[in-house]
């Protein structure tokens, strides 16, 4: 992809499908096919996760939340080895005991260019106003 317009558009859409599926639950394989597979890295705060660990993180979220990310910005950029997207969201949640959790991070998913998967999912809790 070498026409900005035609990456942001493909960032922006991507985004929304990757929290299409985490929030609609979809089998882990659909989410793991957009990923480069057993090289991805996820970097959440104190909870570094390999695709493994991510399987299991995915697991545990579709069995004991029910939960909507609502994006509040996007930003896609390319660098020399990848296209970056940075988003700003919000993660609205119910735990099994229907405990309300609210989180707001800033996500990172970094995508190989040729593959168009993601091999870096990265999250920092956003500071609060």
């Amino acid at each position: 992809m070498n026409n900005m317009t035609e990456t942001t558009a493909f960032g922006e859409a991507f985004l929304r499908d990757w929290y299409r599926k985490i929030d609609g639950k979809a089998p882990f394989s659909e989410l793991a096919r957009l990923t480069v597979g057993e090289g991805l890295v996820v970097d959440f705060p104190n909870n570094p996760l390999d695709m493994a660990g991510f399987e299991r993180w995915y697991a545990a979220q579709c069995r004991d939340f029910c939960g909507e990310h609502c994006i509040h910005s996007i930003k896609v950029t390319e660098d020399a080895d990848a296209i970056v997207i940075f988003s700003e969201i919000t993660w609205r949640a119910k735990n099994k005991a229907g405990e309300a959790i609210e989180l707001t991070p800033n996500v990172t998913l970094r995508l190989d260019p040729a593959k168009r998967a993601v091999f870096y999912y990265g999250c920092v809790d956003r500071p609060t106003k």
